[in-house]
This record gives C-alpha cells, sequence and structure tokens, in this order.
C-alpha cells in the first residue's frame, strides 16, 4: 500500500497554478524541480501534479456558473486555462513580465482600472475600447484578449466596476474606498514626516547638549594643565 494521501493546502495549490503558468500543463518534473515550488510541492509526485490539476481545470470549466463566478480560484484556474490553451505547451503569450499569477493578474486589472478611467466619451468604453487601449495594446499578444475578458468578469464579480449595456465603469463604491484608502495614506505619511521632523529636531537638540558639554570638559581640563 502507498502512504495515504494528504489534503492539498492552498499554498500547494497556488504553486501548482503558478507552475502551470510558467512551465505549462504536463510539466510536471520541470514544476517539481523548479526551485521556487518544490519547497512547498516537496511531498507532491509527478501523478499528485496531474489529478490535482485536472481537478482544478474539470472544477473550473464544469462548475456551475454562478458558483464560478463567488470563487476567485476559480477565475484564477479559468484565466491559467486559458492562457496555456496555446500550442506551444503552454508558455506565456503575453509580454508582461511577472513573478506569479497575482502579479499578473493585478498588472492586467491596474491596466484595465486604467483604460475604464482615462477614456474620453459620454458613456464607459466597451471590451474592444479597453483592448485598444494603448497600455493594455502594446502588451497584446496570442490569448492576451481571454486575459482581459477574464479579468473584466472578475473586477465585476468583486464590484470593482460595472457594466451596463456593455460598457464598463468604475463602481461609486470602489471610488469611495480608494479615495478613503488614498486619504488614509496621505495622512500616514504626514504622520511619519512629523514624527521623522520631531527625531531629527530630538537629535539636533543632543548634539547641541553635547557639544556644550564637551567645550565645557575641554575648558574644564585646559584649566587644570601646568602654565608654562
Amino acid at each position: 500500500m502507498g502512504a495515504p494521501k494528504h489534503k492539498w493546502t492552498p499554498e500547494e495549490e497556488e504553486a501548482l497554478m503558478a507552475g502551470v503558468l510558467k512551465h505549462g500543463p504536463g510539466k510536471w518534473r520541470y514544476i517539481l524541480a523548479d526551485s521556487e515550488y518544490s519547497s512547498v510541492l516537496h511531498s507532491r509526485s509527478n501523478v499528485d501534479l496531474k489529478d490535482k490539476w485536472r481537478n482544478i481545470s474539470v472544477a473550473a470549466t464544469c462548475g456551475s456558473r454562478k458558483k464560478a463566478k463567488q470563487d476567485d480560484d476559480n477565475t484564477k484556474a479559468l484565466t491559467i486555462l486559458a492562457l496555456t490553451n496555446g500550442d506551444d505547451g503552454g508558455q506565456q503569450h503575453f509580454a508582461l513580465s511577472c513573478d506569479t499569477p497575482q502579479d499578473l493578474f493585478t498588472s492586467v486589472d491596474n491596466m484595465i482600472l486604467e483604460a475604464i478611467t482615462n477614456f474620453e466619451g459620454p458613456l464607459g468604453p466597451d471590451r474592444n475600447s479597453i483592448l485598444m487601449y494603448p497600455e493594455v495594446d502594446a502588451n497584446m499578444q496570442l490569448n492576451m484578449e481571454q486575459l482581459v475578458t477574464s479579468r473584466l468578469e472578475h473586477l465585476i464579480n468583486i464590484e470593482t466596476i460595472v457594466k451596463i449595456d456593455h460598457r464598463y465603469s468604475i463602481s461609486q463604491g470602489y471610488t469611495v474606498a480608494k479615495a478613503i484608502a488614498e486619504a488614509e495614506l496621505a495622512i500616514a505619511e504626514a504622520e511619519g514626516a512629523a514624527r521623522e521632523a520631531e527625531n531629527a529636531e530630538a537629535k539636533a537638540e543632543a548634539a547641541r547638549i553635547f557639544a556644550k558639554a564637551a567645550k565645557k570638559a575641554l575648558k574644564a581640563y585646559n584649566a587644570m594643565q601646568p602654565r608654562l
């Protein structure tokens, strides 16, 4: 009998998905040999990775649409599946350089939000307008369209953007939350600057006291020396 199987941890699943994004599906030996993932997946075999990736793929593609919308892990898996369905063994089809899937998703999300914010027109941009935005278009290669489409769906699900009549706009809730976050950051930076100023002033005062004490000690020392 083989060793009993233990449940996959979120860290292991994240490492597997990152490995598939980097090396491609089916490259289990390369993923396990990659030092970036080997420390997390050290107890897993090629077969373990193959079986788990099959389960993730089935859950993402065959689960109910409603569940997929509510499950960010499914959204992430669907995105990776879209990116690795090319004919080159799963190599990346985009110009963005990112260390992890989350870094990639964050970069694309930021480009989408920038495209929506800077769109000039009475209504928000549609999907094609977002894809034609210079920053997005500069990174556009094969399968990038699928990634942008997937992230648009994700941003709708988490209520960062809204879609009305095939056009996108930033949600009011996100705008308010961002304004509050920026205000809190500005306050924190101001408080930090004030503390630095206080510390600098305290150090300057300590230096003045030290110089005064040193001058007094030198004067006393000189007074004790015999006159020639």
